[in-house]
């Protein structure tokens, strides 16, 4: 059985793997290591809830889980956290619509890197609840936030001195207003293509500048027959994503983050897997539209992933204890998070180093003009039509002159390189975006922004 790897104290101890779509039985012998691995995890998340967190906590931990912490209080506690702590630095990133900080906060030792050396170093960033009517990954990153910036255990302070830690709160207006969607009703998961939002601008641009190595995107779900463990996670699933970095974020999923969720003693699923009597039989969700983040990050060679935590009670305990549930809803982000932040500790260097090959790869396979494109389809599906695939790649797009005007911002906040010429501008398939590059510019692509013309002979 493959294994969660757990810091506790400044040892790393091993849990038990959560179920896939291949693996959906928990059998005895699995309940078995997920009770042992129970006591690891506890004694790992000890040791940062009882870090000295100098007197601050959120109105949600005060309140015990009755009221949910506003964006006034947040603000007001992130800037407390950065003033009483030498390892904390408080960034705006952005504005959203309604004029409202993009804040992210990162964390390191003895203090926080610049990001231009965050950018050369290791970093995971974690998107605390991109949905402003999804609480509580928003919670997780405040008091995980705390916790690890007081931390004195030696295995978090050698993970801090060698990764730099983010979160960042990407839709403020959304947060207020307790809407899915920012201040249009735009659902900002579903922008990072067009980057019309502020807010997916603010967060791919730190994709971008801050190279993060992990990601991991916090959600929740509504819970419903046959899908309703405490908590959901998937890693990117478009087909376009580099086959190492897809390989690494579903071992996240399944050796870390979904393990460790069930260490504590909960739940834990596959997002968009229908199960009875232990079966899958439906797929309902997860695809690889690349307009998702967790797709997103993945093409853009981060080792990602979403995590969902059940809005609605999962248990008979909960069903009579609505503070209950809350509680639960914060405690699977916090052990999802926690879960990451094993998988880096564990793997920082072949993370940086496949992240780095990834964008390698992908620029000799646009100059070789090799492998296969995809406008649709996902990891486990591959497309039925003509349209959906390009089994002899182009070699790069011509854009027209009207069309470089139109896409000449967004394609730098995607990190997409042009060369002008008389004709408006060429995109080479060359480059570590070429991932990416199909799906921006081609009329095949469902999401895609213009037509522009594909070119094999460049």
């Amino acid at each position: 059985m493959a294994c969660a790897v757990a810091m506790v104290g400044t040892a790393l101890v091993a849990g038990p793997t959560a179920a896939t779509a291949d693996n959906p039985d928990r059998t005895a012998a699995h309940q078995a290591a997920v009770s042992t691995a129970a006591v690891d995890s506890q004694a790992l998340e000890q040791s940062l809830t009882e870090a000295p967190s100098k007197g601050l906590q959120t109105p949600f931990e005060a309140s015990n889980g009755a009221n949910w912490t506003t964006v006034e209080q947040a603000q007001a506690f992130l800037e407390d956290l950065e003033a009483s702590s030498e390892r904390v630095a408080l960034h705006e990133v952005g504005t959203s619509g309604e004029g409202r900080p993009i804040n992210l906060m990162t964390i390191g030792s003895p203090a926080p890197k610049s990001p231009e050396d965050i950018a050369e170093g290791s970093f995971i960033l974690f998107n605390c609840s991109i949905h402003g009517n999804e609480p509580s990954g928003r919670e997780g990153c405040l008091q995980l936030a705390r916790d690890m910036s007081t931390t004195s255990d030696p295995a978090w302070n050698r993970l801090l001195r060698q990764t730099t830690v983010g979160f960042i709160y990407t839709n403020p207006d959304g947060w207020v207003a307790d809407t899915r969607g920012n201040a249009d009703g735009t659902d900002v998961n579903r922008d990072f293509m067009a980057l019309e939002t502020p807010e997916a601008q603010a967060l791919a641009t730190v994709i971008r500048d801050w190279n993060p190595d992990v990601l991991n995107d916090l959600h929740e779900y509504g819970p419903r027959e046959y899908y309703d463990t405490a908590a959901l996670v998937l890693w990117p699933r478009n087909r376009n994503v580099d086959e190492t970095i897809h390989r690494l974020s579903e071992r996240m999923v399944n050796d870390y983050t979904g393990a460790q969720i069930e260490a504590n003693g909960m739940t834990s699923g596959i997002y968009g897997l229908l199960i009875k009597d232990g079966v899958p039989f439906q797929q309902v969700a997860g695809d690889g539209q690349a307009r998702i983040l967790r797709n997103y990050a993945g093409l853009k060679h981060v080792t990602g992933q979403l995590t969902e935590a059940a809005s609605g009670p999962v248990t008979a305990e909960e069903e009579n204890d609505p503070l209950l549930t809350n509680r639960r809803r914060v405690s699977v982000q916090y052990a999802s998070s926690v879960g990451s932040l094993a998988m880096i500790s564990e793997n920082r260097t072949r993370l940086a180093r496949q992240s780095e090959a990834a964008a390698q790869r992908a620029t000799e396979a646009g100059a070789s003009q090799s492998g296969v494109v995809y406008f649709e389809g996902q990891d486990n599906m591959v497309p039925t039509t003509p349209e959906g695939a390009e089994p002899d790649p182009m070699c790069g797009y011509q854009l027209t002159g009207a069309q470089l005007e139109e896409l000449a911002s967004t394609l730098e906040l995607q990190d997409v390189a042009w060369e002008e010429n008389a004709d408006g501008a060429f995109v080479s398939m060359a480059q570590p975006s070429r991932p990416l590059i199909p799906l921006l510019l081609d009329e095949r692509s469902e999401f895609g922004l213009v037509a522009a013309t594909p070119l094999d002979d460049c």
